[in-house]
């Protein structure tokens, strides 16, 4: 049945091919990066429900030129070499640079039907087992999830598309809006681009948190305007929620300036009943970061009488959607 689903391949430098055919010219660079869902199923065998029970290649997040395109294929182009016998090289013309999307649905279902693919059931999820990922020299993709890239944008750039398009679909979520007050949770690659996006739609004042003081010196440098708390360790979590609440001028302006928004980047149980408990009421938790299959501790009550929204729980990997990316980044 899977394999009924998507008959139209394209072929791209990942070495990543539309179709039945796997080739490449070999000269693609920062094609892929490996998350730490990647190291995670490397390490661990599985993450909650999701079991490597057998040999599966990982990677979900990569870019490349199309090589080869399978019969039907009319949205990208291959590359093609105008003298294939004498002197091949010098008269190549690369494909298509594109961007693969690493979910591919069933197109069938409710869910599909109704535009929220990302949550299909049937989902082919490229490096979650038995689909292989994305870290090796060529790849076999359905032209219909292979996304070209504008020329402003980099290999390295599209790769990190597919962790932006899960931010940038947490942030659609959550509602983020202009002159609102956000927090982030976790200044790690995921928070930072959090951070970057929650500023790019306008969210403000900002504050980053984290444990460690050299990832939140980096986050004001890389976003100055951000206001950084780290973590303290030997207070509760009510106790970090109420110094994070003070950075929004809490005592002043009272519960209308706490943050309406927190993205919660890390997954980890203490940082996610933080999160719920630093929210403002009738605010939103989005849980971006992937944690523990269960959580006991969360504040139900808490949530409950505050009407916090959600917890909205995004996993990082399966819920990328593409669309929203490229809705706005730069063409030119």
């Amino acid at each position: 049945m899977h394999q009924q689903r998507e008959k139209y391949y394209c072929i791209s430098r990942l070495r990543v091919f539309v179709g039945k055919m796997l080739q490449l010219d070999g000269h693609v660079q920062s094609l892929q990066r490996s998350a730490r869902s990647d190291i995670h199923f490397w390490k661990a065998g599985r993450i909650g429900s999701l079991v490597v029970e057998g040999d599966c290649i990982l990677g979900h997040e990569a870019a490349g030129i199309v090589l080869q395109c399978g019969e039907g294929v009319t949205t990208l182009k291959p590359g093609r070499c105008a003298s294939p016998i004498s002197r091949p090289l010098l008269t190549y013309t690369p494909g298509d640079r594109v961007a693969v999307e690493p979910g591919v649905p069933c197109g069938t279902c409710f869910l599909c039907m109704d535009g929220r693919y990302n949550l299909c059931e049937e989902v082919q999820f490229a490096g979650v087992y038995p689909y292989h990922g994305t870290i090796q020299r060529y790849k076999t993709h359905p032209a219909k999830w292979c996304h070209k890239l504008p020329p402003s944008v980099s290999y390295a750039e599209g790769a990190l598309l597919e962790p932006l398009s899960v931010v940038m679909h947490g942030i659609k979520s959550a509602g983020l809006s202009l002159g609102r007050g956000a927090v982030i949770c976790g200044a790690g690659p995921i928070g930072l681009i959090a951070l970057a996006a929650a500023r790019a739609s306008g969210a403000h004042p900002l504050v980053i948190t984290d444990l460690e003081p050299k990832r939140l010196a980096f986050a004001k440098q890389f976003v100055p305007s951000a206001f950084t708390y780290q973590v303290d360790r030997n207070i509760d979590a009510q106790g970090n929620a109420k110094k994070i609440r003070e950075l929004f001028d809490f005592e002043n302006v009272g519960e209308y300036g706490a943050p309406e928004t927190v993205l919660e980047c890390t997954g980890v149980e203490s940082s996610v009943v933080t999160a719920a408990y630093t929210a403002r009421r009738g605010g939103t938790v989005m849980v971006i970061g992937v944690g523990r299959e269960i959580m006991n501790n969360l504040p139900f009550m808490h949530l409950s009488l505050a009407e916090v929204g959600g917890l909205h729980l995004i996993l990082f990997m399966l819920v990328s959607k593409f669309e929203i990316v490229f809705a706005n980044i730069a063409t030119d």
